[in-house]
């Protein structure tokens, strides 16, 4: 665990390094793969979550697409802690299906074949079987993640961009007609 201090005057202090860092240097850390952890350097009361969300929105502002952005951090407010439970289980299903990979599809048909759960002339066979059922699984997560988060989306009263586009085809079709009427009226 990499331990962060932060002080009265809001300033993140590394005691591994032994110096001050930025919202910045926190996320790069993070990066790097180290769990964090911070602390209020007089009381010890940890406050990671607060830390760690000013950072993800400092590292926001360096983000290029500003509506996902937007709709992400309403997500998160909306759902309050349903959205810690909806990202825990996105980030949790990642790490399992991803790390699937064709080796370890092998390895693990090599262990049931010497189990004997699997005969030897099948191994190829169940090695495809497992990694397209790994691909059927990621498949399906993606579609549940999609409709969720249209649900969510649609919850919101989010326009999109279907929906601006039918109402542009509307005002359109609106401004036509007056200018049609105008030209009527103006004739008469």
């Amino acid at each position: 665990m990499y331990l962060i201090k932060r002080y009265s005057n809001r300033r993140l202090y590394d005691p591994q390094a032994n110096c001050s860092i930025t919202l910045e240097d926190l996320v790069e850390i993070i990066r790097r793969g180290n769990r964090v952890k911070v602390v209020d350097s007089k009381s010890g009361r940890d406050i990671t979550s607060r830390v760690l969300g000013q950072a993800l929105l400092s590292d926001m502002k360096r983000w290029k697409d500003t509506e996902s952005k937007s709709e992400i951090i309403k997500l998160i407010i909306a759902e309050g802690e349903g959205a810690v439970d909806i990202l825990k289980k996105t980030y949790l299903f990642g790490l399992g299906a991803f790390e699937m990979t064709r080796e370890k599809a092998e390895n693990l048909i090599d262990e049931m074949v010497k189990k004997g759960e699997v005969k030897k002339g099948e191994r190829a066979d169940a090695v495809i079987e497992l990694m397209d059922k790994v691909d059927e699984n990621v498949k399906t997560f993606r579609d549940k993640v999609s409709a969720e988060v249209e649900d969510k989306m649609s919850r919101m009263r989010v326009a999109r961009k279907t929906d601006l586009e039918a109402l542009e085809k509307k005002v359109d079709s609106l401004i036509e007609t007056v200018s049609k009427l105008e030209e009527k009226l103006g004739e008469k």
